[in-house]
């Protein structure tokens, strides 16, 4: 069993793949899977049939990223082709998309089937689920695989990005492309797998009920405009401004997703931007009757959490077993990112040193999934999911 990763940066299409392509094959031989990410300047169409042609035994699932990707070889700013493969023999792998009319619960569940029928494994509950879809509808898709499998099987996953959030994300495996759909891939690893699910934020202990929502518009907390009651926490006059996902960064809304040892660990909701009627649309949905807390983080937390997260996922099965790490995928919010980009070698380093330096891939994406460490999966923003696969 090897894991291998391989980047280019090359400007054209043509030649970052085959740049990233040359590298990966002399660390790594018929991988059963191989994962690409790229940002958005790339043809997704022309990446697709070069890794096709020449993997044509490998499932393959790729992703737009936000502003560059980060892998073991550090952070690439801007541009670039990441690739992640793996070589398990006795494990499997299948992938999937689905693109269609209809709703996106229904997507989930015909993607889930999909992928598990291209692993061969048909019957069987997958270890691992790496879900990438496109931004909007990340509850519902969650929600679908759950109820198709019914069993809460680990999902991992961040949703597709562009450079500017505004609809340029693209998805593909190696049967078929899409801007809007679901896209997953199921893993049977010979393996051991660890996983991750985290904040970071801390609650300052204000809060307030959704008293009205609509979609992913919260437009009133305890009764009043929610922008009103957003602008007294944060302590910043917003109602006359439109985007504001930049100044919300450190400052999300969160929900409390379960406790440990009394403790609440929370899952959190980014405002991107201030509507009409004195809402705030956010990248996640919100129910009315959910408390909604004032939470606080720092750039030094979002800098070091990271290596935190893959720690915790260390941390949860080391008690059980002797852990001999291989590589893993880590999951990093494109907000996050944005607000210290300047310091993102920094985050580099912390992942690699929490990695033991073994091969990582990490997209930047616009809405992160996982599974906290009470069972549930969930989807939040600012956040940070992570998997670690490690030798028997």
């Amino acid at each position: 069993m090897d894991i291998a990763t391989s980047f280019s940066a090359f400007h054209a299409s043509e030649h970052a793949v085959s740049d990233a392509i040359r590298k990966l094959k002399s660390k790594i031989i018929n991988p059963k899977l191989i994962l690409a990410y790229f940002s958005e300047n790339y043809d997704e169409k022309l990446i697709q049939q070069v890794l096709t042609a020449e993997f044509p035994n490998s499932q393959i699932l790729g992703c737009s990223s936000c502003q560059g990707v980060m892998t073991d070889e550090g952070y690439n700013r801007g541009e670039g082709i990441a690739l992640w493969a793996m070589c398990d023999y006795e494990g499997a792998f299948g992938s999937a998309i689905v693109s269609t009319n209809q709703s996106p619960y229904d997507m989930a569940r015909q993607a889930l089937l999909r992928a598990i029928d291209n692993s061969g494994r048909p019957g069987e509950l997958p270890a691992l689920i790496l879900l990438h879809s496109s931004p909007g509808h990340e509850e519902e898709v969650i929600q679908g695989i759950e109820d198709e499998l019914g069993i809460p099987v680990p999902i991992i996953g961040g949703s597709a990005a562009d450079d500017h959030v505004i609809g340029n994300w693209k998805l593909f495996t190696h049967e078929q492309r899409c801007k809007e759909g679901v896209g997953l891939c199921v893993f049977y690893p010979s393996c051991n797998v660890s996983y991750s699910f985290h904040s970071g934020y801390a609650s300052l202990g204000m809060s307030a009920i959704a008293t009205r929502t609509e979609g992913r518009e919260l437009i009133e907390l305890n009764h009043r405009p929610a922008i009103d009651i957003y602008q007294e926490w944060i302590g910043q006059p917003l109602s006359g401004e439109n985007s504001i996902v930049s100044r919300s960064s450190l400052n999300p809304l969160g929900r409390i997703a379960g406790k440990v040892h009394d403790l609440p660990y929370f899952k959190l909701s980014h405002p991107l931007k201030v509507t009409q009627r004195g809402g705030i649309e956010l990248f996640a949905n919100v129910d009315e009757g959910e408390e909604l807390f004032f939470m606080e983080g720092t750039e030094e937390r979002l800098i070091t959490r990271a290596g935190r997260v893959i720690d915790s996922a260390f941390d949860i099965c080391s008690a059980s077993q002797e852990l001999d790490p291989i590589g893993g995928i880590t999951i990093y919010c494109a907000g996050c990112m944005l607000r210290v980009q300047d310091r993102m070698e920094e985050v580099a380093h912390y992942v690699n040193k929490a990695m033991h330096h073994m091969p990582f891939v990490c997209p930047f994406t616009f809405g992160e999934q996982g599974q906290f460490v009470g069972g549930e999966n969930a989807h939040g923003n600012l956040m940070i999911s992570a998997v670690l696969f490690h030798r028997d």
